[in-house]
């Protein structure tokens, strides 16, 4: 506490003192003057212990309310990320996101035809080559590698056992092992494999098992894709 601020509160409490009788009057017994000091002495003491922390407080106060604005422009931050990725609600619920920020939809689930030697087992987004992919959820990378008509592919295994596929791409950012948090980048659409352009791939397993429409799996987590 400043020495001005400290000296104020000295003065204020000999003064308060006096006002209550404590300082003794000059011709006082000398066992009463004594007394009388020591009292208000005690007083002193009292004052500049709540002054003390009085300014404990207020400095905890001011140290809370910076904390609660950092969190505040954190968390502006934090919605604005996950708005580019489709999520527009509270942002402590956040289950998923969208692999793209830009993207058009083409070829959906369960489609067959000559490009596809059984039905189509993902959802197509179609992007700019080199467009970043993020991870739609936590989780742990399973696979980077080359997987014959999916290209390049990247396997994202979500904490209760879902596989995410994310396939064609032209290069991947992560290795087998490492841990991902949501809309942490993976790689970047490509065209490797089977693709007639480039787009991105996305195939859902739960439990590592078949795959399931990723749209109605986004859809389920409170996305519009």
């Amino acid at each position: 506490m400043p020495a001005l601020k400290r000296a104020g509160l000295l003065v204020a409490a000999i003064a308060a003192a006096v006002g209550l009788g404590l300082v003794a009057p000059a011709h006082a017994a000398p066992e009463t003057v004594v007394h009388q000091d020591a009292r208000t002495a005690e007083a002193v003491a009292e004052a500049m212990a709540l002054a003390e922390q009085v300014a404990e407080r207020q400095q905890t106060l001011v140290a809370l309310n910076r904390r609660a604005a950092a969190r505040d422009r954190e968390l502006i931050g934090h919605r604005e990320v996950l708005a580019t990725y489709g999520y527009h609600g509270d942002p402590d619920a956040v289950r998923a996101v969208l692999p793209l920020a830009s993207y058009d939809l083409s070829a959906g689930f369960g489609l067959t035809g000559p490009l596809w030697e059984a039905e189509h087992g993902g959802q197509d987004f179609s992007a700019y080559a080199g467009e970043p992919l993020v991870a739609v959820a936590d989780g742990v990378v399973t696979e980077v590698a080359y997987a014959g008509p999916y290209g390049l592919r990247t396997i994202l295994t979500l904490p209760d056992g879902t596989e995410v596929w994310y396939c064609h791409q032209t290069d991947a950012t992560v290795v087998v092992g490492q841990e991902v948090a949501l809309t942490d980048v993976i790689g970047s659409v490509g065209s490797t494999g089977n693709s007639t352009g480039p787009h991105l791939h996305l195939e859902v397993r739960p439990a590592a098992g078949s795959p399931v429409d990723p749209m109605e799996w986004l859809r389920d987590r409170g996305l519009e894709p």
